[in-house]
C-alpha cells in the first residue's frame, strides 16, 4: 500500500512543471520587502558612525583648547599670549582670543577667555580704577579654609592720616563653588543680636554656585571683631562654617566688602582667587568651561621665583687660638650650586663681594666742640655743661627735646654714602629702655623731618662712644639740617651728655675689581655688556663703605651678572642655563691683622621653572653696620628691626614643609661674641647649625674658611609665624657683644599658584 502511494505521489510531481519558479518569485517577493530596510538602517549607521566620529573629532579637539587655555592660565602667560588688545587681570569687560598653533584631530579649535567679575550686585569699575585700589593695599580682603568645614575671611585696613575711625561697612559677601553651601547661623557676624555688626546674610544661588552676602546700615570697621585703632593693620577675622559634597578640599572662593566713609577704599575684593570663563570652539562643538586659579597678589617689588645663595669668605686665621684674628688673605675660593630644577632658567644673578680695611680718611665739613650753644636752637631741657651738651628733662612743652643746627649745610655735591654725622655720647643715672638720644635729619632746611633715628637707648656707661651715621641719599641737598631729641630721661640724676659734633666726608678705598669664574672659565663682560670667557676682571657698578671703629671701614661691592650666568652656567634639559655650576671669585682685597679683619663673596641667582611660580623674593642690599647691643635698621625706616609688607600670606601648601626662607651675607661675625639673633615675628630662628644666640658666627653651613656668614633660615607652616591672610612680618637682626656688616637680606615668601582644573563645564553642539 505504501509502496503503491509513494509511486502515484512521485508520478504527480513529476507532471507539476515550474515548482523552482514559484520558490524563487517567494524568494524576491520576500527579498523586495526587506532589503531595501536593510540597506538602509546600513547606510544611516555608516552614516552614524561618520557623524559620530566628526563629533567625537571635534569634542576632543575644542577639550584640548580648554586645556591648553588652563596651561597658559596657570603658568602666567596670558600676557605673553595677548598683545592686542593686552591682557589685563583687572578687565572684567574684554574677552581676548587665540587659535592653537597646531592642528587636533585636522581641526584648529579657536579659544576666547574672559576675567569673571564676582562680587554680587557691585558695578565692576575700570581696569585702572582697579588696579588703583587694588595695588594701594590700603584695604586688603583675603580668606582661607582652616579647617575642612570653616572660612575666614580675613580684612586688613591700612588707613591714612586721621583716617582710623572713618572706614563704614555697607556690605560683607562671599562666592562659595558649586558644591559648597553656606551653613545657616554659623557665622562670628550672627553670634549676638546686640552687637552692632549683628547681621543674618541673604544666601542665593549665583554665577552657578553660591552666594552670601551680609547687609550693614554703615557699621564702623573699629566696630568689628577684633579691629584694634591703635593696630597698622587693623584686622578682622569673618568666620563661617560650611558643607561640601567634596570633602578634605577646600573651596576655592571669593569674598569683598563694600565701605563708605573712605573715599579711595568703596570696595575691596579678593584678587588672589580669580575666575576665568573659557570657551573653546571646533568645527560645531563649543565647550564652556569656567577655571579657578590661586595664587598670591603680586605686590610691590615682589619676582615671581626663587633663589639659591652661595658664597665663601676670602681669608682664613692660621694661628689656633681664641681671638678670631683672620691673618692670611686668600687668593679665590669657590662655591658649588647643583639643586637648582634641570627644567628652570635663570632670571637673575646679583654677585656680592665685601671686605675690610685698617684705615680711611675724615674730612671735616662742618664741626663744633659743643662748648657753647653758638651754632645751635636749645630747647630748655639742653645746657652747657663742662664745655659739652647735656640734657635732662624736668618739665615744658615737646620741643624743649630738641636741640636744633641753626643754619644749613650745602651737602649737594656729595657722593651717595659718604657723608657722616658723629659724636662722642655717654650717660649717668639708672637708664631703662625708654630714655633714648634720638635724631633727625632734613633736607629743606627744616620744614621736613626724618624718621626718628636712635643713637643710643637705656644705660651705655659714663665713658664717652663715639657715635656716627651715615646721612641718607635724599639729605644730601643744599639745605641740610640736623637735630636732637631727648626722649624721657625724666628721672632724678638721669643726664645725656653729647662731645665733639661733626659733619664729615669719608674718604674711602673699595677692591672694585674682582675675578669672577665659573666651572673654572674666568669669565667677564665687555664693552657693550656681551658675556666672554678671558683674563679681564670684572668691575663693580657700584660700592658703599662703612666706618665700623674711628677710621677703620669696610666696603661692600655689587654687580649684576646675570647675563654671565645665563651664558656659562650648567645647562638642563633643553638648551635652558639653570644656574647650577661651581663660582669662584678672586682678588678681593682687604687687611688682614685684626678682629674686625675679613674678606668674602656672595652670589644670589634667581630662577624660574613651572614648579617655582608660587614664590616672591624681596632683596634689601642696602649696606648696612650693625654696632653692640643694637637691633640693625635693614629697611632704613628709622626703627629697630624691619618691618617687611607687600605680601598675603596663602594656605599651607600640601607636602611642603616651609613657609618662607631667607638668605642674610654679612661680615664679620664672631664665634667669640656670643648674643647675635634672628628672629622673625618675634621667634628666634636657628642658623641651620642648632644656634638661635649666636648665628653671625663666621661658620656657616658649607663654608669652607670663616669671617663671613651666609646662612639661610626657614619659616615653617608648623611654627604658626606665618598665617593665611598675614600681610606683614617683623624682622630684628639683634646682637649684644658683636659687631658686624650687614650687605644684604633676600627673603622668599611660598605663594600657592594652582589652577584647579574647570569649575564648571558645558558642551554645546551645532
Amino acid at each position: 500500500m505504501i509502496k503503491v502511494i509513494k509511486t502515484n505521489l512521485i508520478k504527480r510531481l513529476r507532471e507539476e512543471s515550474g515548482q523552482a519558479l514559484v520558490a524563487v518569485l517567494v524568494l524576491l517577493m520576500i527579498g523586495s520587502l526587506t532589503l531595501p530596510p536593510a540597506l538602509s538602517h546600513i547606510g544611516t549607521a555608516l552614516k552614524t558612525g561618520q557623524i559620530y566620529e566628526s563629533k567625537t573629532d571635534e569634542l576632543y579637539a575644542a577639550d584640548s583648547g580648554i586645556e591648553d587655555a588652563i596651561w597658559q592660565i596657570k603658568y602666567d602667560r596670558l600676557e605673553v599670549l595677548f598683545q592686542d588688545p593686552d591682557y589685563d587681570i583687572y578687565d572684567f569687560g574684554t574677552t581676548w582670543s587665540y587659535n592653537l598653533e597646531e592642528p587636533i584631530n585636522g581641526l584648529i579649535p579657536e579659544v576666547t577667555l574672559q576675567n569673571v567679575w564676582i562680587p554680587k550686585d557691585v558695578t565692576p569699575l575700570s581696569p585702572a580704577e582697579s588696579r588703583d585700589l587694588i595695588e594701594s593695599n590700603k584695604l586688603i580682603i583675603s580668606g582661607t579654609a582652616p579647617g575642612e568645614s570653616s572660612y575666614k575671611i580675613k580684612i586688613s585696613f591700612y588707613p591714612g592720616a586721621g583716617e582710623e575711625d572713618d572706614l563704614m561697612v555697607k556690605s560683607i559677601g562671599i562666592w562659595l563653588p558649586l558644591g559648597y553651601t553656606y551653613l545657616t547661623g554659623s557665622s562670628n557676624l550672627e553670634a549676638d543680636p546686640l552687637d552692632d555688626y549683628y547681621s543674618v546674610p541673604t544666601v542665593e544661588d549665583y554665577a552657578g554656585g553660591q552666594a552670601v552676602v551680609w547687609e550693614f546700615t554703615s557699621v564702623p570697621f573699629t566696630d568689628f571683631p577684633g579691629v584694634d585703632p591703635q593696630d597698622i593693620p587693623m584686622t578682622t577675622d569673618i568666620t563661617f562654617e560650611f558643607t561640601s559634597t567634596q570633602p578634605g578640599v577646600s573651596p576655592v572662593a571669593i569674598s569683598w566688602m563694600t565701605t563708605s566713609g573712605v573715599s579711595d577704599v568703596p570696595i575691596s575684593w579678593d584678587i588672589d582667587t580669580r575666575i576665568y570663563k573659557i570657551i573653546s570652539a571646533a568645527g560645531d562643538t563649543e565647550i564652556e568651561a569656567y577655571s579657578a586659579k590661586c595664587e598670591l597678589r603680586k605686590m610691590g617689588a615682589a619676582i615671581a621665583g626663587d633663589y639659591r645663595a652661595v658664597g665663601n669668605s676670602l681669608m682664613r686665621d692660621t694661628i689656633p687660638d681664641s681671638y678670631d684674628i683672620r691673618d692670611e688673605l686668600l687668593t679665590e675660593s669657590d662655591a658649588e650650586i647643583n639643586d637648582i630644577p634641570s627644567n628652570a632658567d635663570v632670571v637673575a644673578a646679583y654677585l656680592y663681594w665685601s671686605g675690610w680695611f685698617a684705615e680711611g680718611t675724615a674730612q671735616t665739613i662742618w664741626e663744633d666742640n659743643c662748648a657753647d650753644f653758638g651754632a645751635w636752637i636749645s630747647g630748655s631741657c639742653w645746657n652747657i655743661n663742662d664745655s659739652h651738651f647735656r640734657s635732662h628733662y624736668s618739665s615744658g612743652a615737646e620741643d624743649t627735646r630738641y636741640l636744633t643746627m641753626k643754619n644749613s649745610l650745602d651737602l649737594s655735591s656729595y657722593t651717595t654714602g659718604t657723608v657722616k654725622v658723629s659724636w662722642d655720647q655717654w650717660e649717668e643715672g639708672s637708664l631703662e629702655s625708654s630714655d633714648a638720644l634720638r635724631f633727625q635729619f632734613s633736607g629743606d632746611g627744616g620744614d621736613n623731618w626724618s624718621n626718628m633715628i636712635t643713637a643710643f637707648s637705656n644705660d651705655i656707661g659714663s665713658t664717652p662712644q663715639y657715635f656716627s651715621y651715615t646721612v641718607p641719599d635724599e639729605y644730601l641737598t643744599d639745605d641740610f639740617k640736623f637735630r636732637f631729641y631727648l626722649q624721657y630721661f625724666g628721672g632724678d640724676g638721669e643726664y645725656c651728655h653729647v662731645d665733639n659734633f661733626a659733619v664729615a666726608e669719608m674718604i674711602f678705598t673699595a677692591d672694585t675689581s674682582v675675578i669672577f669664574k665659573i666651572n673654572g672659565d674666568q669669565v667677564y663682560l665687555d664693552g657693550e655688556g656681551d658675556p666672554q670667557t678671558g683674563d679681564e676682571e670684572i668691575t663693580a657698578s657700584g660700592w658703599s663703605a662703612l666706618e665700623n671703629e674711628p677710621g677703620e671701614y669696610s666696603y661692600a661691592c655689587y654687580l649684576d651678572v646675570s647675563r654671565l650666568v645665563k651664558e656659562f652656567s650648567d645647562l638642563g634639559d633643553d638648551d635652558n642655563h639653570t644656574g647650577n655650576g661651581e663660582y669662584t671669585v678672586g682678588g678681593v682685597d682687604a687687611d688682614t691683622g685684626d678682629q674686625w679683619s675679613y674678606a668674602g663673596w656672595s652670589l644670589i641667582i634667581i630662577y624660574s621653572s613651572p614648579e617655582t611660580a608660587g614664590h616672591q623674593l624681596y632683596l634689601y642690599d642696602d649696606f648696612v653696620y650693625s654696632g653692640m647691643d643694637q637691633n640693625v635698621d635693614f629697611d632704613g625706616d628709622g626703627e629697630p628691626g624691619g618691618t617687611i609688607t607687600g605680601f598675603i600670606v596663602p594656605e599651607p601648601i600640601a607636602g611642603e614643609e616651609n613657609a618662607a626662607s631667607l638668605t642674610c651675607f654679612v661680615g664679620e661675625g664672631d664665634n667669640v661674641w656670643t648674643g647675635d639673633s634672628l628672629s622673625f615675628n618675634g621667634t628666634q630662628l636657628s642658623d641651620g647649625e642648632g644656634s638661635v644666640t649666636n648665628v653671625w658666627d663666621s661658620q656657616s653651613v658649607g663654608m669652607s674658611e670663616d669671617g663671613v656668614d651666609i646662612d639661610t633660615f626657614y619659616v615653617t607652616w608648623a611654627s604658626g609665624l606665618l598665617e593665611p591672610g598675614d600681610s606683614t612680618a617683623q624682622l630684628d637682626m639683634a646682637t649684644e657683644d658683636d659687631s658686624w656688616n650687614l650687605i644684604y637680606i633676600i627673603l622668599s615668601l611660598r605663594s600657592e599658584t594652582v589652577t584647579g582644573g574647570t569649575v564648571h563645564y558645558v558642551i554645546h553642539g551645532g
